[in-house]
């Protein structure tokens, strides 16, 4: 039984370390009017309609960090946080804009892009606590 577990795990982290490493976000030079690109820092989450616990822990773990750490800018709209799902078309259009072509969780302000889906696949469900201490550094580093 525990060997089962064990195989089981081990070949679940590999097919999301296959998914998370496929996505690669990049800056992008053609800035659609869908994508806001400005002094502000814009969290965005992609995802596709099938998802697994820890796809639903990157998004919740993320929002909870964000009205924990961040409430006030969330509230003046200097930070936002915003789920898209690419299996919808014009959702799959902001990831064309932004170069995401699978599962990302992605901080942008301006030209700047941090692409925080290792961390946040491999710390939102198991680790909250981590991924949330990431998530704050990477978006200081912004502010």
């Amino acid at each position: 039984m525990n060997r089962t577990k064990t195989l089981t795990l081990g070949l679940f982290v590999l097919l999301m370390m296959g998914s998370i490493f496929g996505c690669n976000a990049q800056t992008s030079e053609n800035k659609e009017s869908n994508v806001i690109l400005n002094d502000n820092i814009e969290i965005y989450y992609f995802h596709f309609s099938k998802r697994c616990a820890t796809c639903n822990a990157v998004e919740s773990e993320t929002k909870l960090a964000l009205e924990k750490l961040y409430g006030e800018k969330l509230k003046e709209v200097e930070i936002s946080f915003t789920s898209l799902n690419l299996d919808i078309e014009n959702d799959k259009k902001i990831a064309e804009t932004l170069k995401i072509s699978g599962q990302t969780l992605l901080l942008v302000k301006g030209d700047k892009q941090v692409n925080l889906t290792n961390d946040g696949f491999m710390n939102a469900r198991n680790n909250p606590q981590k991924f949330h201490e990431i998530l704050k550094t990477q978006i200081d580093n912004l502010l």
